[in-house]
């Protein structure tokens, strides 16, 4: 997951998708099955491919190393949420798309209602069934596929090893324990906090509050149901409310200086994150090298946790070669050497989706920064932990928005009223697509 980006019982959701007209007026080319699959080594099929993401160029670079018959063409955009799908929107519509573009799991449902993305579920769908639970739901809407995960975001907590046995400070596995350790933090040392909460960061809220048990985004009948501002999630604004107001953590904007100097300075003792985070934290922090590790996040009791991030790719609406581009696909997110490609550049972190890829994966990142800790074995153990039944809705992106602005006006720790916003904002947005809004 990129700093730009802030990421399911498949049942539960494919099910009642798949009683919506939601997506009819976005099933794109078909299934693309007929359309142009591999050429010749003389005369190999070309395809382009769009992305913003790390390591992705190395990627298409690696396949067209090892296959003669499609070649890629790649060219880097701008991030999603920074011009990447408003550039793809006009591409599509101009008719000069391109046929594989890199989609972030809270993206699909808004690019599908967009009628930007193709079904890919007879290209794709052995793919994508052989992805864990949590993802796979995150890229199938109306029974129908519509992209292939690359990697998933359990979410995770970063922690100073030293610090906590310096100060004797048990790691806490709970968010009461959370709490405690929190008091004796700011006992052992006044000017520390146990961490710097990025309290205007909508993806974290998103990842908490799944935890707690909430679905922000749910259907009944053929109708969208909003539920931002559940007793879920207002139990997780009423807890991280209390620790800024009795001035227990940093309430930093996310991924502002002040946050990175304050770590920099040895007064933040954890960051919240997920497995992605263990790349970007080790760049930022490298002169705290051997002194970070890694565990499961804080639960409720439960062991449950979030996900943040993740990505996934796509064929793209209107392809001319969507064979050729589902082969490209399903060599990226099933083959170790898509993955070692992917993290070549040695600073990525990302899980694959794929079980079977991990140790790929983990060949690609240089723990020292970690004391040697084995921070994919670490991420990958919480897989399974990620609660269920969370969906994403095709306004989310639009509702993100409006909801990382009043979080980053609320004063005191009061986040309560900003997702009342966000509710709000996403009633008043399904209504404005012309979609059906459960009462």
């Amino acid at each position: 997951m990129s700093r730009t980006s802030r990421s399911f019982r498949i049942a539960a959701a494919t099910a009642t998708l798949t009683a919506l007209g939601l997506l009819a007026t976005a099933c794109g080319d078909g299934d693309g099955s007929d359309k142009a699959a591999g050429g010749t080594a003389a005369q190999p099929v070309e395809i382009t491919y769009w992305s913003w993401m790390p390591g992705t160029k190395q990627t298409a670079e690696a396949f067209n190393a090892s296959h003669d018959t499609i070649k890629v063409k790649f060219a880097e955009v701008p991030a999603g949420q920074s011009g990447g799908y408003d550039k793809l929107a006009a591409g599509v519509k101009a008719g000069n798309g391109p046929d594989v573009m890199n989609i972030e799991y809270q993206a699909i449902p808004d690019l599908v209602t967009q009628g930007l993305l193709a079904d890919s579920s007879k290209l794709l769908g052995p793919t994508v069934k052989k992805q864990p639970e949590q993802v796979q739901a995150l890229v199938t809407l109306g029974g129908k596929q519509w992209a292939a995960p690359f990697d998933v975001g359990p979410q995770m907590l970063y922690y100073r090893k030293d610090l906590f046995e310096q100060h004797k400070i048990t790691v806490p596995k709970t968010w009461a324990e959370f709490r405690t350790a929190a008091e004796e933090v700011k006992k052992a040392d006044p000017e520390a906090r146990i961490t710097s909460f990025w309290g205007d960061e909508a993806a974290t809220w998103a990842g908490l509050a799944q935890q707690a048990g909430a679905k922000w985004y749910g259907t009944e009948g053929e109708a969208w149901k909003v539920s931002i501002n559940d007793a879920a999630t207002k139990k997780v604004a009423a807890y991280w409310g209390d620790l800024v107001k009795n001035d227990l953590v940093f309430n930093h904007k996310a991924w502002s200086p002040e946050s990175t100097k304050a770590a920099a300075e040895n007064k933040v003792y954890t960051r919240l994150g997920a497995s992605w985070s263990a790349g970007s934290l080790k760049t930022e922090q490298a002169k705290q090298e051997g002194k970070w590790a890694s565990v499961a996040l804080p639960s409720w009791g439960d062991g449950k946790i979030g996900m943040v991030g993740g990505s996934s790719f796509a064929v793209i609406k209107d392809s001319k070669k969507a064979e050729a581009a589902a082969e490209f696909i399903k060599w990226a997110t099933t083959s170790p050497e898509a993955v070692k490609a992917r993290l070549s550049l040695g600073t990525s972190s990302a899980l694959p989706a794929d079980a079977a890829l991990r140790e790929t994966a983990k060949a690609s990142f240089d723990t020292t920064f970690y004391g040697g800790q084995d921070i994919y074995a670490a991420a990958a153990e919480q897989v399974p932990n990620i609660a269920t039944g969370w969906i994403w809705s095709p306004v989310h992106n639009a509702t993100a928005v409006e909801l990382a602005s009043a979080l980053a006006k609320a004063r005191g720790g009061d986040f309560a009223p900003a997702f009342d916003t966000a509710q709000a904002t996403a009633e008043k947005l399904i209504n404005d697509r012309g979609l059906k809004l459960a009462k």
